[in-house]
């Protein structure tokens, strides 16, 4: 053959004739790809609009957004290849963070496990609010539209908001100097102010009890897809990004975070995220913050107090952590948690009359509604088939199995990464929030799912598995137990979310102890 024909159907050959014939195709692909990517994001904000509007179809909103990607990655090999690179190079940045190199992976955490948790909490229809959330979006809706906090706009909802069939308040509002107000204290309103400013900027109908408990469900979703993110990242500090990923999809899937903090803006749902971020800032620096991070962390402790008083005992136990290792810093702190609870004292003084706020707050620690160290209901607490942590976050075992292996794990190769005395703090702060719960007179939390009280240090117990997660990762069959106690611990909240199972609560008297009849095998009367 001509050499000429040899060129012509050569690598090189096929590259020149690209060049001389088809000079801006290249280019024109670059701006359709760019194109794509801007509409794609367009889309996806208006998805979220939709979903923010309340309308019927709103929950479907924000899977919107996937419609042009999905398109992309089934017809365009080259978009493939792209998102692959994309993918496996933040999974590796975040594999070296887990090292102790580069910065947080905030894009890691944000695509991996951010976004498919809402898309995935909002699209499902599940909702657990009940009085004790129910104040908290009206609370914003109030403060967005009349710049106050008095609830009386919604006297007239129909059906009623404020009060019961008989006429009198709801448990979860009362009225103080003429206004009605929340008897619960006002943390997680911020959060649901995040939500409902930019529902009210769209025209969302917020005189409507469906669209303000919709909005409260997204609200929720929200809040737990930031404190999944917030795990994962301070997992991830642990050594191994995968026994992170695993920990994570224990949390998102077979816990409390799923069932109570994912599907209503409990206050839990705050203490969990805020614990979480001052965690962060303690795992990311190698328990070394600087006076940045410090005054950091005073604020998100400050934020837990503003949203459970119980939260105390977790504030307590992380001041004590920080100042067992650096006084210095502990004061520092302590100094930014009692500056930033100012502003929340100086509220409750001019709503409630009283720096300490709701009046929930002061009659909670009657002495009557407290018996420490009695036995069954601390084993309620741990093993009844109503409440019992480990039956509903199965994977908690591992939490133990760590904690019994901890000086084997400890001299193994690579040792457990972390900040000194994070395992001790972990396991300190579980031990004592069960003996405190378990003393409160209604230990199985009222009108819930699974063991909501003990979801403030749930996430602990994740961390406090991590170590061993990574350990069976590496071994035979190790994949397979993990596999299990993760299709295990779905499995058990997933009826809360398809069936409605929280309605066990209304179905008859409440037998926590029951195994025939728990809230996970509740059938809805037909």
């Amino acid at each position: 053959m001509p050499s000429k024909d040899v060129e012509r159907f050569s690598g090189v050959g096929r590259d020149r004739l690209s060049a001389r014939y088809f000079p801006v195709v290249e280019p024109r692909r670059r701006r359709l790809a760019s194109l794509l990517d801007w509409l794609s994001v367009a889309v996806a904000a208006v998805g979220l609009a939709i979903c923010l509007r309340g309308r019927s179809s709103a929950r479907f909103g924000p899977l919107l957004g996937l419609a042009i990607p999905a398109g992309r990655l089934m017809w365009n090999a080259a978009y493939r290849r792209r998102v692959g690179a994309w993918v496996v190079e933040n999974w590796r940045r975040t594999e070296a963070y887990a090292r102790g190199e580069g910065p947080i992976p905030w894009r890691a955490a944000l695509a991996f496990v951010a976004i498919p948790f809402f898309l995935l909490d909002v699209a499902q229809h599940g909702f657990l609010g009940t009085f004790d959330t129910r104040p908290v979006v009206p609370t914003a809706v109030s403060l967005i539209r009349d710049g106050d906090f008095d609830l009386r706009e919604f006297e007239r909802l129909s059906p009623p908001l404020l009060r019961t069939r008989d006429g009198s308040y709801c448990y979860c509002f009362q009225e103080v100097g003429g206004r009605i107000v929340s008897t619960y204290p006002s943390g997680m309103v911020p959060f649901a102010l995040a939500t409902v400013a930019p529902a009210w900027l769209l025209g969302a109908d917020l005189d409507s009890l469906k669209t303000l408990q919709y909005l409260e469900k997204v609200a929720g979703a929200t809040v737990a897809a930031l404190a999944l993110s917030l795990f994962f990242l301070t997992a991830a500090r642990l050594g191994s990004a995968p026994a992170a990923a695993v920990g994570t999809l224990f949390l998102a899937s077979g816990s409390g975070l799923f069932t109570t903090v994912g599907l209503g803006l409990w206050q839990h749902g705050g203490v969990v995220t805020w614990l979480l971020a001052a965690l962060l800032v303690e795992f990311a620096r190698r328990g070394e913050p600087g006076w940045r991070g410090s005054v950091f962390q005073g604020f998100a402790l400050a934020q837990m107090l503003a949203c459970r008083p119980t939260a105390g005992l977790l504030v307590g136990l992380f001041g004590l952590w920080v100042i067992v290792r650096s006084p210095r810093r502990g004061l520092l702190v302590g100094i930014a948690g009692a500056a930033a609870l100012v502003p929340w004292i100086i509220y409750y003084e001019l709503i409630y009359r009283t720096p300490l706020g709701p009046s929930t707050v002061t009659t909670s620690v009657s002495a009557q509604l407290w018996s420490f160290f009695e036995f069954w209901p601390t084993l309620g607490v741990l093993f009844s088939p109503g409440r019992g942590i480990f039956v509903y976050q199965p994977w908690a075992v591992l939490a133990v199995a760590a904690a019994l292996a901890w000086p084997r794990l400890r001299r193994a190769p690579g040792g457990v990464a972390g900040p000194k005395g994070w395992a001790a703090f972990c396991l300190i702060a579980v031990s004592l929030h069960v003996v405190l719960i378990s003393a409160w007179w209604e230990w199985p939390g009222g009108y819930c799912y699974g063991s909501r009280l003990a979801t403030d240090v749930v996430p602990l117990l994740a961390l406090l598995a991590t170590p061993a997660v990574a350990v069976l990762l590496r071994r035979r069959g190790g994949v397979g137990l993990l596999a299990g106690l993760a299709v295990a611990g779905f499995l058990v909240h997933l009826p809360c979310v398809v069936n409605e199972a929280h309605r066990w609560n209304h179905d008859g008297p409440r037998n926590h102890w029951s195994w025939s009849r728990p809230p996970f095998f509740y059938r809805p009367p037909s």
